[in-house]
């Protein structure tokens, strides 16, 4: 399961972006920001790429992987 690293919100004020100034901008969608408000790291690449921009971070930096039970039920039992 991937799992955010940082604050995605704390981090994108700290260099000015708000909910209004995302989607004024066009960077963030609402839906996307209230994905990163929850926590929901169901996000595309391109706004990870967006991510990595704005706040001059790696992928590394802003997402991990911690593997849960449900990952080796569905994914790795099937291998």
């Amino acid at each position: 399961m991937l799992q955010y690293k940082i604050d995605i919100i704390q981090e994108l004020k700290k260099v000015g972006i708000n909910t209004t100034t995302a989607k004024k901008s066009g960077i963030f969608g609402q839906d996307t920001m209230r994905k990163f408000r929850n926590g929901d790291t169901k996000i595309s690449l391109e706004v990870l790429n967006r991510l990595c921009c704005v706040l001059e971070m790696q992928p590394r930096d802003i997402i991990k992987f911690v593997e849960t039970e449900d990952d080796r039920e569905k994914i790795i039992s099937k291998i």
